[in-house]
């Protein structure tokens, strides 16, 4: 019996090593596993406004300190370029590229500086890409040649030319990326470069991608199988309408397929059974695999991941271990979409959340990352602190603070920019419509009753040459009315006219005690209404300070430095 025992012991083992032994791996291996993406840095210039979620030094220090060793940082360089005929890139954001640079050169955390797009369900990769390729590559080889190895390039994010005759888009864009490699290589032959296929990154059309003679390069492909339950209820898919979709598929889970479903939803519902399969989802890896080993370069899945609005978590969390799982076998470099927002790691998807405690720590711990290291709240008014003042802004928000503005865009230009002058950046305001302004947000509310009592003061720099200058500056209670009615976001305030000889062209220092600062009211966006002050602003409630160019057209530039409390 015990002989029989131990065949039987010693055939499942050999079966084990078998089947491990039949999982591919990739045989070229990089310096980094696993990553994340900031789609909200540089990525989104449909919204109008770069900046509002800004990452500074101690952002990247939480993000290398889970374990992650891999940023990607989609950028808009298209969009945000002068246009035809020479698609210039303008210095405000390359000041801003080199920002993440020179920090994850500090942090020794990679970079892949991502040449992304509008990759809209609708959208479509115009038939002259490489037109605008061929102008923006050699500014960013130029530019980043000599940086650390730190540094990676990525030719251009999930094409998809949708022509009509994919086999034809998949030879193009070969021919496309082969070109745009070698104009990138006549500048930069340090650095790694990532090169994708057609059809949104897809892995079937990376299997036809040519061999590009090039032995620094990684293979990249994107993975969001199955697509019905990634991204059920998506706005911007044919699925907004398909939600409580389980994973994997159970029949009896399965919810009804919405009466208005298009035929793209209805292809995807009616093919989820099939496609759910583990074998489905592990065949088109293990095919990537050998495909990348036949050309010895390494393989990355640069976007992969599941958005928290309408997935259960318990089967989110299960897809992201299975997902990572499979990939580490395989030795594929995982970074996934994203940091925060839809897909990200925190419990939730608004881009206030908070490290750590916001961080959903049941998901880093499924994709390989540390439990952070420290779960306490951070506080503004301890972290803030330095050279005995509270900083807001000086030369850059300080953690804790998201930076926004609602402000006129000129030109395909962002509502505002730091400038740099003389080793310090302000913030440039470049122009504004009537009411339209500048606004630092606090992540947590902030009790300032004690600085109040203390008498200090608001401080900060304003330059502009504006006429007819007008700025309120106010601090404003939280304007959380969509969970709370009753939340009206009362505000103090100070006004700024001409008589005050503020636009001049000169810095001048504004320095305004807080007990100064008046209760005047509050507009409420709910009910579209003002309402006059009724002494119910609070000092124990700041969510924000407000720079507000009131009733005149702001058309001259205006410019902020130093913004603090002591």
């Amino acid at each position: 019996m015990k002989k029989i025992l131990g065949l039987i012991l010693s055939l499942l083992c050999c079966g084990f090593i078998f089947a491990e032994g039949n999982t591919p791996r990739v045989e070229v291996t990089m310096p980094f596993h696993k990553g994340v993406n900031l789609s909200d840095y540089l990525e989104p210039c449909y919204v109008g406004n770069i900046g509002s979620t800004f990452y500074g030094k101690q952002d990247f220090v939480d993000i290398k300190s889970i374990g992650v060793d891999i940023v990607r940082l989609p950028i808009h360089f298209e969009e945000w370029s002068s246009g035809k005929p020479d698609y210039v890139i303008p210095e405000w954001l390359w000041q801003k590229i080199d920002e993440a640079v020179d920090l994850c050169t500090e942090l020794k955390l990679y970079l892949i500086i991502d040449f992304h797009n509008d990759c809209d369900g609708n959208s479509k990769t115009r038939p002259d890409i490489e037109k605008v390729l061929v102008k923006i590559w050699p500014q960013i080889a130029s530019r980043y040649k000599d940086s650390s190895e730190y540094i990676l390039y990525e030719i251009y994010n999930e094409p998809h030319m949708k022509s009509g005759n994919l086999d034809s888009d998949i030879s193009k864009w070969n021919k496309i990326q082969g070109n745009v490699l070698k104009l990138i290589r006549t500048i930069d032959t340090k650095h790694t470069v990532i090169v994708g296929s057609e059809n949104w990154n897809n892995v079937e059309a990376l299997l036809k991608l040519p061999d590009y003679k090039d032995d620094n390069i990684i293979y990249n492909f994107h993975d969001y199988t199955p697509f019905c339950f990634t991204h059920q209820g998506a706005s911007w898919t044919e699925l907004k309408d398909v939600k409580g979709i389980p994973f994997p598929y159970v029949k009896e889970k399965m919810p009804p397929l919405p009466k208005n479903a298009n035929d793209g939803a209805k292809w995807f519902y009616n093919n989820y059974e099939h496609d759910s399969r583990e074998d489905v989802l592990c065949k088109p890896l293990d095919e990537a695999v050998k495909f990348a080993n036949k050309r010895k370069v390494a393989l990355m899945c640069n976007e992969f991941g599941v958005s928290q609005q309408y997935a259960d978590k318990t089967e989110r969390i299960n897809w992201y271990n299975l997902k990572c799982q499979w990939m580490d076998e395989r030795n594929i470099i995982r970074v996934s979409w994203d940091y925060k927002d839809k897909f990200g790691i925190f419990n939730s998807d608004k881009l206030d959340v908070q490290f750590p405690q916001d961080v959903n720590v049941k998901l880093i711990e499924t994709m390989g990352y540390k439990i952070p290291p420290n779960t306490k709240p951070r506080n503004w008014l301890t972290t803030s602190y330095k050279d005995g003042a509270y900083e807001i802004y000086r030369n850059s928000p300080v953690h804790g603070i998201l930076i926004d503005a609602w402000c006129n865009s000129k030109n395909g230009k962002p509502y505002f920019n730091l400038i740099s002058e003389n080793g310090d950046k302000y913030i440039s305001i470049p122009g504004a419509k009537a009411y339209e302004n500048l606004k630092f947000n606090f992540i947590n509310t902030v009790d300032m009753t004690s600085l109040v009592n203390k008498g200090l003061c608001l401080e900060f720099e304003v330059k502009t040459v504006q006429k007819d200058f007008r700025l309120d500056v106010y601090f404003m209670n939280p304007d959380d009315e969509v969970n709370n009615p009753n939340a009206i976001p009362w505000r103090a305030r100070v006004r700024f006219t001409d008589n005050d000889g503020l636009n001049d062209g000169q810095w001048h220092k504004v320095r305004i005690p807080l007990k100064n600062f008046v209760d005047y009211g509050a507009w409420s966006e709910t009910n579209n209404k003002w309402h006059n002050a009724k002494g119910l602003f609070k000092w124990n409630k700041i969510k924000k300070v407000v720079f507000d160019f009131v009733e005149k057209d702001l058309t001259e530039e205006c410019c902020f430095r130093n913004i603090v409390i002591k």
